[in-house]
């Protein structure tokens, strides 16, 4: 890669989900539900007050940039189930906890291999809300995976991108309902 340059990887879900190594998963919820609305529907304000002021200004304290930037962590980027820091995102609720044998796993890895024919092409920014982090047997995270229903966008992270079929993204919505997992509407 080039010094400044960002490099984008592309995976198929096929050769995503046949390459993984793992011994366990959890699912996991996040960025939803009324409390994390009213928490970020408070806290977007105080952003949107310090980058007004950051931008027009420039007079924040050494205090109020540091809050800056920790605010601008949660609503200038796209937010991921695990930030580079390794941190899991405040919202982030464990639904659920397979071994990699379960019928559960099993289903996951086929709709995974479902033949890709119409890679979804919105035009909005993926907003994740269901995400599926893959476990060692010691307990450190092989790999996550975000995915956007809404969107049909799945990212291990950052410019880590897993192209799935159409049909990928409703299999995958069928297999979060049947889990109890709270998904939006389709």
């Amino acid at each position: 890669m080039l010094h400044g340059m960002i490099q984008y990887t592309y995976l198929s879900s096929i050769t995503y989900i046949n390459s993984l190594k793992f011994d366990y998963v959890n699912v996991y919820s996040f960025q939803r539900g009324t409390k994390f609305l009213e928490r970020s529907y408070l806290i977007r304000k105080e952003y949107e007050k310090l980058k007004n002021r950051k931008v027009r200004h420039n007079n924040l304290t050494t205090v109020e940039e540091g809050r800056f930037l920790e605010l601008d962590e949660l609503f200038g980027y796209t937010q991921y189930l695990v930030n580079e820091k390794g941190h899991f995102h405040p919202s982030s609720i464990k639904t659920h906890t397979f071994a990699a044998s379960t019928p559960e796993i099993n289903r996951l890895k086929n709709i995974m291999r479902t033949e890709i024919k119409d890679i979804p092409a919105w035009m909005c920014a993926p907003v994740y809300r269901d995400a599926l982090a893959f476990y060692s047997e010691s307990g450190e995270i092989v790999s996550t995976l975000n995915i956007c229903l809404s969107c049909q966008y799945m990212e291990t992270n950052r410019f880590n991108h897993i192209n799935g079929d159409a049909k990928t993204y409703n299999l995958l919505r069928q297999f979060f309902i049947d889990l109890g997992h709270a998904v939006e509407p389709g």
